[in-house]
């Protein structure tokens, strides 16, 4: 009961936190739900799997402009467009994985930011998309006939995600797919020798990590109700795998830990640095 008493209470703050605090903060705290969420599954690729990838936030931008374009074009449910997100993010990194997972060394990482800056130019540079302006006029979700219209109110469910997501990946670590899964790290030789398909293991944990990074794109397009390309370039997804290092790359809770200290030096450091600097 001991071990449990600091998850508890982190819970607790959780449900406690958008009565109590003023909305900076639930803003700031809906961010770094949505950035561990990316981080969660760069934890289980790269803290666990040790596969380096650059280029999740393509796989954001995947999920933010799937919603984006089929609810404001077609009028589509949004809760069906995660689903639609899902399948086209699914099948995109399944192609992605089988081209890129083959390579070794230095040549995997640099393969992942060749198509991690493809898909954000590609987001940029498509008329119905809406080019580098983007889209604009995303519905609010909606959920038992409660609308998820202000940050307060999509708090909860940024969470829940995330919290999901966590106790998914912790079941996935320990069974006996996640020993096969931290047998890559060990090197691709030795895990072959004990059985592991290591070539399925790889596009399995590419496709967890990708699949995390869509959902946090749709929670994000329609926290935001709006989508442009800026927010799934290159620097973020190198943002997004100093969050999994920082917090300890091998540790599922890590990448919550991670987003937290990064987000808030972010912030320190924006209040802080014209202080200093004078500009």
């Amino acid at each position: 009961m001991k071990r449990r008493l600091p998850l508890l209470a982190f819970l607790a703050a959780l449900v406690l936190a958008p009565p109590l605090l003023p909305e900076f903060h639930i803003t700031l705290l809906n961010y770094i739900g949505l950035y561990a969420l990316v981080a969660l599954g760069l934890v289980l690729l790269t803290g666990v799997g040790g596969l380096t990838s650059f280029g999740q936030a393509a796989f954001v931008g995947l999920g933010a402009y799937a919603t984006g374009y089929l609810s404001t074009a077609h009028a589509v449910s949004p809760w069906l467009t995660l689903w639609i997100g899902l399948a086209v993010t699914a099948a995109v990194a399944l192609v992605l994985g089988f081209l890129t997972l083959r390579l070794s060394g230095h040549y995997l990482p640099l393969g992942t930011i060749a198509w991690g800056i493809s898909l954000y130019f590609l987001f940029g540079n498509l008329a119905f998309l809406g080019g580098h302006t983007g889209l604009t006029g995303i519905p609010a979700l909606e959920l038992a006939g409660f609308k998820l219209d202000t940050g307060r109110r999509f708090y909860y469910l940024i969470w829940l995600a995330l919290l999901g997501a966590v106790l998914a990946t912790r079941n996935l670590l320990d069974s006996r797919k996640g020993r096969a899964i931290r047998a890559l790290k060990g090197g691709g030789l030795m895990a072959e020798a004990m059985g592991v398909d290591t070539a399925r293991v790889k596009i399995v944990i590419f496709l967890i990590a990708a699949l995390y990074a869509c959902l946090s794109g749709w929670l994000y397009a329609h926290l935001q109700r709006f989508v442009n390309p800026t927010p799934f370039g290159l620097h973020i997804g190198i943002e997004y795998l100093f969050m999994a290092v920082v917090g300890g790359a091998a540790h599922v809770w890590g990448a919550l830990v991670g987003a937290g200290v990064i987000t808030i030096l972010k912030q320190w450091l924006q209040d802080w640095l014209p202080q200093i600097l004078g500009q």
